[in-house]
């Protein structure tokens, strides 16, 4: 895999800090420029400057990034050195345009929920820039993702012990599966990929003709399961899986089951139908208790390609 630049947007939360772990294990294991990069509110700004005569962002927000990022990142020969970045503006803007500034291949960020058992709301950041990436999306959420990743002076160490792959057999799950199965060679993990039938629905009348009609449904997409593994590494321990219920809840619940240290799956990548409240990858993200890399469509703006992945 090539992931020449990794940026991580961060909001100075213990949550960023999460997601800046992640990125700078990545950055060191793949020899990557890091790019740190935070936002300041524009209203803000312009007050600091007409009250106070302060520019914000370099006076104040960059030093205190500066420190942040050393907080967290370890002080060591090989370490990744991280480029430091503010912008002033919205957030979700900030973040997409120095995503194609930098001509970045993966961006690392938290999730924000609403905390209890069950997120319902994804960050406005977050959501916003997930809906108008062309670039692949780590997401972290808090505390559960750090588990599968260290990093210290010793070096990043990645425990995916297995790392699953929800595929609808689109463009962006091919992608998506192109990169499980590079991170799973490459971090050392096994392989799950899976498909979740969707139930039918149908008049209570017919319910009993349901049973013949998604046995043969998931016949066939056992078949298409084996077809996507053929393009998968194969020195990569792999399994593949077959489910009938509602997909997202059905994903999330068997990688809490299989002990799945990350989720990825791939986004529509056509402008105006990237990810959505309501969309299996959204309501996946929202459940997720690890870490989820959406993937779109866009092969030659990742890190990955069909020929890397054989």
């Amino acid at each position: 895999m090539t992931l020449g630049t990794i940026l991580c947007p961060v909001d100075f939360s213990e949550q960023s800090q999460q997601a800046l772990r992640w990125a700078g294990a990545l950055a060191w294991r793949y020899n990557s420029r890091l790019v740190v990069l935070t936002a300041v509110d524009p209203l803000l700004a312009r007050a600091a400057r007409m009250r106070l005569g302060l520019d914000l962002a370099k006076v104040e927000t960059e030093p205190e990034l500066r420190l942040f990022v050393r907080s967290v990142l370890p002080d060591a020969t090989g370490a990744p050195q991280a480029l430091i970045e503010v912008g002033v503006g919205n957030a979700s803007e900030v973040i997409l345009r120095a995503a194609e500034r930098e001509a970045a291949d993966l961006l690392v960020l938290g999730t924000h929920g609403l905390g209890g058992f069950q997120k319902v709301l994804l960050g406005s950041t977050t959501e916003q820039v997930l809906r108008r990436t062309k670039k692949p999306v780590l997401a972290v959420p808090l505390n559960l993702g750090a588990q599968a990743v260290a990093l210290d002076a010793a070096g990043p160490r990645f425990a995916l012990s297995r790392i699953m792959v929800a595929t609808d057999f689109s463009e962006p799950s091919a992608m998506a599966c192109r990169w499980a199965g590079t991170l799973a060679g490459e971090l050392g993990g096994s392989l799950l990929l899976i498909h979740v039938v969707a139930p039918l629905a149908v008049a209570p009348r017919w319910r009993s003709h349901v049973v013949e009609v998604d046995a043969e449904r998931v016949r066939l997409a056992r078949e298409r399961l084996d077809a996507v593994l053929r393009d998968q590494p194969a020195s990569v321990e792999h399994e593949t899986a077959v489910s009938v219920g509602r997909p997202a809840e059905s994903i999330s619940s068997m990688a809490a089951e299989r002990g799945v240290a990350l989720i990825v799956m791939g986004l529509t990548g056509q402008s105006g139908q990237a990810i959505r409240p309501g969309s299996i990858a959204y309501r996946v993200l929202t459940l997720s208790h690890v870490p989820v890399l959406v993937v779109p469509s866009y092969e030659q703006e990742t890190g990955v390609t069909a020929q890397a992945a054989q």
